[in-house]
């Protein structure tokens, strides 16, 4: 939710908000504060994390918090959606009409004036997939002994050829 009135806007907020508006992903505040730092190598580091509360309050940017990791900090605060890679934490913007319809339905359904939502689906990536599937090929010719193919036994015991 977008919070009322107005902030002082100094060289080190813009410094911050330049930062994640440059960003090709969404950023931890640590990553933020490494980047910052390399243009303004006194900042500190609460001065980044205050900072960039302040700029999702007021709708500069948008943060995204999970259960088990750092917030990510997002240069997209118009109405958007993410999925999210349980395995490596990779996290894409996606557009998803039908989340606005779920809206509708919840607001519908509860008798909530809903102000906001945000979706994020949880998965596994291409890049983790294809990662597990070669591991598990891996795997299996390991398992197979000295990394060959399993041999296949004839019926009197002998070896196919």
């Amino acid at each position: 939710m977008v919070a009322v009135g107005t902030y002082r806007n100094t060289t080190r907020r813009t410094l911050i908000l330049d930062e994640v508006q440059a960003a090709e992903g969404h950023l931890t505040a640590g990553e933020i504060f490494e980047r910052v730092r390399r243009r303004y190598p006194t900042i500190a580091y609460g001065t980044v994390y205050r900072s960039l509360h302040l700029l999702a309050q007021h709708g500069q940017i948008q943060e995204l918090t999970f259960a088990d990791q750092s917030s990510r900090f997002d240069k997209r605060a118009d109405r958007h959606d993410h999925v999210h890679c349980l395995e490596c934490g990779a996290l894409v913007d996606v557009d998803v009409p039908v989340a606005l319809v779920a809206r509708h339905v919840a607001e519908e359904q509860s008798g909530f004036a809903i102000a906001s939502h945000h979706t994020v689906f949880a998965g596994r990536c291409p890049d983790c997939g294809i990662r597990e599937t070669n591991e598990r090929r891996t795997e299996a010719r390991l398992a197979a002994g000295n990394g060959k193919p399993p041999t296949t036994l004839g019926a009197r015991g002998g070896q196919n050829r």
